[in-house]
């Protein structure tokens, strides 16, 4: 698994996004998690309405986040998975009572999802975002990774280096033909 934090300044933009994916079929809205209705029962307005008032409690630029989850063409998840892996990540990196969005994309070679949130707490106060990738985020995916058995980044890390050496050789050996 592969999770990439991105700072946003307009949530807007990222739900727009993930909303137009959902509409010309290449996405769905698994989860809302800490909105006041249900999934079903959420419009646009009401999932941009709910992140905007969260966000005007903070007077910071950026305060959206965009997550995006990629896992290996191997790892072979259902929706109900999907949507626990995001649940867990966004615990582990301590975003488990923050509103969030998780979007399934079918749109590349690889299952993923997004999570449209925001750090602002309902207090105002902002999530703390520094070396969250490196700290937080990086030990929620080794535990995710080992919890649901998905093929670790360090497998993908290794896989690669491999390759790049059979690369190497089979150069060295057309060159040395010629």
């Amino acid at each position: 698994m592969r999770p990439k934090i991105m700072t946003s300044h307009s949530i807007a933009r990222s739900l727009n996004y993930n909303e137009e994916k959902v509409r010309i079929g290449k996405a769905q809205c698994l989860t809302a998690a800490n909105f006041l209705k249900d999934l079903p029962r959420l419009t646009q307005e009401d999932k941009l309405r709910c992140f905007q008032r969260r966000m005007d409690l903070n007077e910071r630029v950026c305060t959206s986040q965009h997550i995006t989850l990629n896992f290996d063409p191997a790892d072979k998840l259902s929706d109900d998975q999907m949507k626990k892996i995001a649940g867990q990540y966004m615990k582990d990196i301590g975003f488990e009572r923050q509103p969030y969005l998780v979007y399934r994309h079918h749109d590349a070679g690889h299952p993923h999802c997004h999570i449209v949130t925001t750090h602002i707490r309902r207090d105002g106060s902002p999530i703390e975002l520094f070396n969250i990738g490196r700290n937080q985020s990086e030990k929620a995916r080794q535990q995710i990774e080992a919890e649901f058995g998905l093929v670790t980044a360090e497998m993908k890390k290794q896989a690669w280096e491999e390759r790049q050496k059979i690369d190497s050789i089979q150069r060295i050996n057309f060159i040395g033909r010629t």
